[in-house]
């Protein structure tokens, strides 16, 4: 199946869903989902879900452990399309929002950190449910911007977007400018990032996550050094009792009195740690599907997109 069949197939599979969502019992609809997880087992998905927890967790885990990772991180992704398909349907379920997501007091750091007026740089990863942070942050006022992957020509790459815009939550590509993200971050908006995973169109380096050198977006720290905004770490995770928990971590601020680059890697550094803490908390709530270690270092030369070398860092 050709790649641009392949995503017009998605789109409507992602339309029927929506749809399903809104017509169906939540049973009769999460069956389905979770036999295709289920399925999922015999599929490159897994193989490479194996690989990486080989990689990064090889030291620590034994396969058995690592089988049962990947079992919960596929029952996770069809959990994940569930919630999704109910939030597409936007503020009509604001009830079932109430009824999944907890925000705890960890909240107050954002809120005193929001509160200087430089606005924020809220990192987050693809770990829990990540489309439930900015669509909470937008129920409890929060304004701003979600920087996303977007492609021009792939009908459901537009799904996310609609999902967030039916939460009054607007999304700019990964690859804007980053004049008008300034501009959101000097009116006191809130810039949100998934900065986790390898993206080779915008400005990176390589740094170790664990263990192992991998691509990393500097966009977190180029635009709290451009702004003198925090990065504000913020995760959206289940717990035992079935709900999300909306937790703020520390702010990671920029370190002025260094070298500029220098003090850009550190604290890309240090925001790479914070995912690594969360991501062995809740291994089975994170993308290991994704091709997270795919460029080697000295593979290929990371050439950014020319509208975003301004958050070179």
């Amino acid at each position: 199946m050709s790649d641009p069949i392949r995503r017009r197939v998605r789109a409507r599979a992602l339309e029927a869903l929506v749809g399903a969502a809104r017509a169906l019992p939540e049973p009769l609809l999460r069956a389905p989902l979770a036999a295709a997880a289920g399925a999922a087992r015999f599929t490159p998905w897994e193989h490479r879900i194996l690989a990486n927890l080989e990689l990064a967790l090889g030291a620590e885990t034994d396969e058995r452990e690592r089988r049962r990772i990947a079992r919960g991180v596929r029952r996770h992704a069809a959990r994940q399309l569930y919630e999704w398909t109910r939030l597409a349907a936007g503020q009509e379920n604001r009830a079932w929002l109430s009824e999944v997501l907890v925000v705890d007091d960890s909240i107050a750091i954002l809120e005193e950190a929001h509160a200087h007026g430089r606005g924020v740089v809220v990192a987050t990863g693809h770990i829990g449910n990540w489309e439930l942070v900015a669509v909470a942050l937008r129920e409890l006022g929060y304004d701003g911007v979600v920087v996303g992957r977007q492609r021009e020509r792939d009908p459901s790459a537009r799904f996310l977007v609609d999902l967030r815009r039916a939460w009054d939550v607007e999304s700019v590509p990964q690859d804007t400018a980053a004049r008008p993200l300034l501009r959101v971050l000097g009116g006191g908006g809130i810039v949100g990032l998934l900065a986790d995973l390898e993206v080779r169109r915008i400005a990176g380096v390589f740094l170790p996550f664990f263990g192992v050198d991998a691509l990393t977006m500097t966009a977190p720290a180029a635009l709290a050094r451009a702004s003198s905004a925090p990065i504000v770490p913020v995760r959206c995770v289940a717990e035992v009792d079935g709900r999300y928990r909306l937790s703020v971590d520390p702010p990671l601020a920029f370190d002025a009195s260094r070298d500029p680059r220098e003090a850009t890697i550190e604290l890309t550094r240090r925001l790479n740690q914070v995912y690594e803490r969360w991501i062995r908390a809740t291994p089975e709530q994170w993308a290991w599907h994704q091709s997270r270690w795919r460029t080697r270092p000295g593979e290929r030369e990371i050439v950014p997109h020319a509208r975003h070398r301004a958050m070179r860092g």
